[in-house]
C-alpha cells in the first residue's frame, strides 16, 4: 500500500533530475564605434538599472554636434535671407500691381477724354490736332497699361517660395538631433538591475556598433528550465505549482509557477539534406527512449544567493495551481 502510494504521488507529482537555473540575459553593446575611455564596472559586479556601465570617448561625437549645430546656425540663417528676399519680391509685386492699376486708370481717362472729344470735331468746337492729341494719349495709355501688366507678371513670377530653404532647416535640425543621440549613446548604461559577467576588455578596447562586451544577467527573475520525458507532459500544466532545488543547497525548497513546456528539439537522427529528401537510418532501436522536452518554470521569491545562471538542480511539479 504504501508503494502504491508513492507512485500514485510520483506519477501526479512528475520529477526532473535535470534541471538548470536561467535568468535573462543581455548582451551589452554600444551602439556607436570608438575607443572605451572609463569602463566602470568588474566581473561579477551587481548593477542597478541605468548605472553607468563604461564610457567611449565622447571627442569625435561632441565635435560631431558642434558641426551640426553650425550648420544649422548657417541653414536658419539662409531661410531667415530667403523670407527677407521673399518680403522684398512680395513688395515689388505689389508696386507692379499697383502700376497697372494706375495705367488702367489713365486708360480709362484717356478713353473718355478722346470719346468726348470726338462728337466735338465736327461741330468745330474743338480742333483737330486736339482730337489727335487725346488719340495718341489713349494709345499711350494702352502701350503703358500692357508694359505695366508685363512687369507686374515678371514681380508676381520672382516671388520665391521658401520651401528648399525650410527643407534644409529641417535636415540640418535631424542631422543635429542624430549627432546629440549619437554623443549620449558614448554612455552605456544598465537596461536593468543585474550582473555582470563574461568581462574581458578594459579601458582603451575600440568597440564597433553592436559589438557585445559582456554579459548582463537580468537578476529580477529567475527560471528553472526543466527536461521531462515526453510521458509525463501530459501531467505538466501551464500555471502548475512546482518546488525547485538547487544541487548548491538541496535543503531549501524554492517555489515555482510552470510558465510552459518547448514544443519543439532537434534529434540526432534529424539530418538537413540539401536536396530536401528525408534520411531514413537503416538501423533499427529495439528500446525506444522517450524524448524530453524543456519546461520553463518561474521562480516565486527565490533566494539570491541560491540564484546562479548554469547551476544544476532538480524540479518537481505538482497537481495543483495554489503556489
Amino acid at each position: 500500500m504504501l508503494g502504491w502510494n508513492h507512485l500514485r504521488t510520483a506519477r501526479l507529482n512528475p520529477l526532473s533530475q535535470e534541471a538548470v537555473l536561467t535568468a535573462d540575459v543581455v548582451h551589452i553593446a554600444a551602439t556607436v564605434s570608438g575607443r572605451i575611455v572609463d569602463m566602470e564596472v568588474t566581473e561579477n559586479a551587481a548593477v542597478r538599472k541605468g548605472d553607468v556601465l563604461f564610457r567611449i570617448d565622447p571627442v569625435p561625437y561632441q565635435l560631431a554636434v558642434n558641426q551640426a549645430a553650425g550648420d544649422l546656425a548657417i541653414a536658419r540663417a539662409a531661410l531667415s535671407d530667403r523670407h527677407r528676399e521673399i518680403e522684398a519680391e512680395t513688395r515689388n509685386a505689389e508696386i507692379a500691381t499697383a502700376q497697372v492699376e494706375r495705367a488702367e486708370e489713365n486708360l480709362a481717362y484717356a478713353t473718355e477724354t478722346l470719346s468726348r472729344l470726338m462728337p466735338l470735331r465736327p461741330k468745330g468746337y474743338v480742333s483737330a490736332q486736339e482730337v489727335d492729341t487725346a488719340a495718341t494719349a489713349r494709345r499711350d495709355a494702352e502701350i503703358s497699361l500692357r508694359e505695366a501688366q508685363r512687369q507686374a507678371e515678371a514681380a508676381a513670377a520672382l516671388i520665391g517660395d521658401p520651401a528648399g530653404a525650410e527643407a534644409l532647416v529641417q535636415a540640418r535640425e535631424a542631422a543635429l538631433s542624430i549627432a546629440e543621440h549619437e554623443l549620449d549613446e558614448t554612455v552605456v548604461r544598465a537596461p536593468h538591475d543585474g550582473r555582470i559577467v563574461g568581462l574581458a576588455v578594459a579601458a582603451g578596447e575600440f568597440v564597433l556598433p553592436g559589438e557585445a562586451v559582456f554579459t548582463l544577467i537580468d537578476t529580477s527573475t529567475w527560471y528553472a528550465s526543466a527536461n521531462f520525458v515526453e510521458t509525463e507532459l501530459g501531467r505538466v500544466k501551464v500555471g502548475s505549482c512546482a518546488t525547485v532545488h538547487a544541487l548548491a543547497d538541496g535543503s531549501v525548497a524554492i517555489r515555482g509557477r510552470v510558465e510552459g513546456a518547448g514544443w519543439g528539439v532537434t534529434s540526432e537522427q534529424m539530418i538537413n539534406i540539401p536536396s530536401g529528401l528525408p534520411l531514413v537510418p537503416r538501423s533499427l532501436d529495439w528500446v525506444r527512449v522517450a524524448q524530453r522536452f524543456p519546461v520553463r518554470i518561474r521562480l516565486l521569491d527565490p533566494p539570491p544567493s541560491l540564484m546562479r545562471m548554469g547551476a544544476s538542480a532538480t524540479a518537481t511539479v505538482h497537481d495543483e495551481t495554489d503556489c
